[in-house]
């Protein structure tokens, strides 16, 4: 499905290349970080990722350093997502990001206005809280990677008219990433969850979703998989 939303947007837009901590989650991110050794990297490219603790260099994708741990069943994409049962109803997704800007109506996105936000975590929730369209959850205040951040989780509302928008049916388009160059658009049945993180004084975000058919038990291991992310500031 998220391969399909890709190749759509691709036709679409002209664009270029397209919880908690518990004691369970915290034994199951040691259980695979020794699996394999720590690797310098994450592998370059699409394919299958071996059980273990990667390292994530800065990039267009990303303002620190951070590592992260893997269990059994995850897939990179073009070497910067990673998710689990990729291109079906129950996918799981995890990547992070650089926004300095969001659509001012997700519903029109390509074509329509980018408002660029300050550099902080607030002027970047507050952008997102008063984005018309998605149903909104938070912020919450929450920690990642040992620091503070907020939380906001995004849905479409129930009995939204996509065919009205851009994409015609298919989502809303939240934000473009020009130093990535990616668009997330989020699903009519995806539940997104947008982690704004202040390093030192940088921003840094994080983006996860998973599909409303996904497990409860595929849920927490995402959320064992954001736990065991560690920034190298």
């Amino acid at each position: 499905m998220r391969r399909m939303v890709f190749l759509v947007l691709c036709a679409a837009v002209v664009a270029t290349s397209c919880g908690g901590d518990d004691d369970s989650s915290s034994e199951a991110a040691t259980s695979a970080a020794t699996s394999v050794p720590p690797s310098s990297s994450i592998p370059a490219g699409t394919g299958p990722i071996e059980p273990g603790t990667y390292r994530i260099p800065k990039s267009a994708w990303s303002d620190v350093d951070f590592t992260v741990t893997f269990p059994e069943g995850w897939t990179a994409q073009y070497g910067h997502a990673y998710h689990k049962h990729p291109d079906t109803d129950d996918e799981l997704t995890f990547y992070s990001v650089v926004v300095d800007g969001i659509y001012a109506d997700p519903c029109v996105n390509e074509g329509g206005a980018l408002i660029e936000v300050g550099p902080t975590v607030d002027d970047l929730a507050e952008a997102l809280l008063r984005q018309p369209g998605p149903k909104k959850s938070g912020p919450v205040d929450t920690t990642l990677g040992s620091y503070p951040a907020k939380r906001i989780d995004l849905t479409v509302p129930k009995g939204f008219d996509l065919s009205a928008c851009n994409l015609k049916g298919i989502g809303l388009q939240i934000w473009y990433s020009p130093p990535a160059d990616k668009f997330f658009v989020l699903l009519q049945s995806e539940i997104a969850s947008v982690y704004i993180l202040d390093v030192n004084g940088q921003r840094q975000v994080f983006l996860t979703w998973h599909m409303s058919a996904s497990s409860q038990e595929d849920v927490r291991e995402l959320q064992t998989v954001l736990d065991s992310i560690r920034i190298e500031a």
